[in-house]
């Protein structure tokens, strides 16, 4: 009722549209990730695979958390139970890192899960306003040292 109330519909209105709040919550997290996605796949054509992709993705993740911090706390709540929303992280990431990191090939998942985590807990927190806006650069460095 407080979500009706607050998107000023009514609770038959809701319902031809969604079986439930969780439901809904579901539609918002996946329209979400696909619009996260699309961000991903503007920077895939502008820049070639490798390292500077994959720099220019994790800052595109913190600076959402900055012009679009509900979306962000969003996809940090629901990254453990939706596990679409961490693969997808997690397979760009991985992706990224084969072009250019030296770790050997079995590493990569790993590295590639330890970034995921860490840019999206890092995102959360920018999000709750707990990290300065003007500290991205300095995260992402930290991130990208990991990469070897």
């Amino acid at each position: 009722m407080a979500v009706c109330e607050r998107a000023g519909v009514g609770r038959t209105s809701f319902y031809n549209y969604f079986e439930d709040v969780d439901a809904l919550v579901s539609t918002v997290a996946h329209e979400t990730a696909i619009e996260i996605k699309e961000r991903f796949a503007s920077l895939h054509t502008e820049i070639p695979r490798g390292f500077a992709r994959l720099e220019a993705c994790l800052s595109m993740i913190l600076e959402t958390a900055v012009v679009d911090p509900e979306a962000i706390l969003l996809v940090a709540s629901l990254a453990s139970s939706v596990p679409e929303i961490m693969e997808l992280l997690q397979i760009e990431i991985s992706a990224e890192l084969a072009a250019f990191a030296p770790v050997p090939e079995e590493d990569l998942p790993v590295l590639g899960n330890h970034l995921a985590q860490t840019v999206v807990a890092l995102a959360h927190q920018m999000a709750l306003g707990n990290l300065a806006k003007n500290s991205i650069d300095k995260h992402v460095e930290f991130m990208m040292r990991a990469c070897g």
